[in-house]
């Protein structure tokens, strides 16, 4: 079995968009998004970078080069036709997920709804990255599973359950930070307008921040339900890799152990990495 060296993370986590005329404009951001997939446009990738150099920053552009870059690595290393279908597949669905979340934003800021829970988990368990991540892990460790493989239920499982803890252990320590500039687009906000939808209206996170006990008791309750719905998506990833090795026909795939621990890594990583990163340091709050 060939290896390669791991670049799941290198780049495409940061496709996204990277300004806050894009994170704030959903037209802007789909514009931008487009450049990356290309879908409905006859231009070829370099034709398109070279469109987004006369229309963006060269921070802007940056994902997109880096992006455009790393594909033809791939590519030049000989992944699998397949696999160059899953990959591009799954990367044009993460970046029409941030053009969603951007929709979700304005209409938050424009009318003051939120998305449902169901909505939410679906759309931000590609918003993450980890489906992304999780197509690229074959390319990572060599291997070009049959289809047949990855449209079983018990993998299929495995991969939202893995995606899913990313992505909540994310929403979780990102929360106290997010909460603090008003950002309310996150699963412990969500949850108690889930539990309660006539308490939309009352959840006010800067009332919480200055003392409201309600809203800091509704979001304490949120944020314990959301570390407990975390765990059980860590243990059914602990059941399904065993059921996957369990299973003959799975397991019968000499990739299949490698694939798994693959997987669960990207859950295992995503927490170990989370716990150091300054990203979800929340900075004291300033006296004026």
């Amino acid at each position: 079995m060939s290896w390669h060296a791991p670049t799941v993370v290198r780049c495409w986590r940061y496709v996204a968009p990277t300004s806050s005329r894009m994170s704030s404009d959903p037209t802007e951001a789909e514009s931008y998004c487009a450049l990356f997939h290309g879908r409905k446009s006859t231009k070829t990738r370099p034709e398109r970078l070279k469109e987004a150099k006369h229309k963006y920053s060269s921070s802007e552009v940056l994902p997109l080069r880096l992006g455009a870059e790393w594909w033809e690595d791939m590519k030049r290393d000989g992944m699998p036709i397949s696999q160059q279908a899953r990959f591009e597949a799954a990367a044009t669905e993460y970046v029409m997920a941030q053009v969603q979340t951007v929709r979700w934003n304005a209409q938050l800021a424009l009318k003051g709804k939120a998305p449902s829970l169901p909505d939410y988990i679906t759309v931000r368990r590609v918003a993450v990255g980890a489906p992304l991540c999780i197509v690229a892990s074959e390319y990572d460790l060599g291997i070009d599973l049959d289809i047949d493989i990855l449209l079983d239920p018990l993998v299929q499982a495995l991969q939202a359950a893995v995606s899913d803890h990313v992505a909540w252990i994310n929403d979780i320590l990102s929360f106290p930070k997010e909460l603090r500039l008003g950002e309310v687009l996150n699963l412990v906000c969500l949850l108690p307008i889930h539990n309660n939808p006539c308490a939309a209206s009352g959840l006010d996170p800067a009332a919480a921040l200055n003392g409201n006990q309600g809203g800091r008791s509704s979001f304490g309750a949120a944020a314990c339900r959301a570390w407990e719905m975390t765990a059980s998506r860590h243990e059914e990833c602990v059941g399904l890799a065993s059921r996957i090795m369990d299973s003959p026909h799975l397991s019968a795939n000499p990739n299949m152990e490698d694939y798994v621990r693959a997987i669960c890594s990207i859950a295992a990583g995503n927490w170990a990495w989370s716990l150091k990163c300054n990203r979800y340091i929340d900075p004291p709050a300033t006296s004026e």
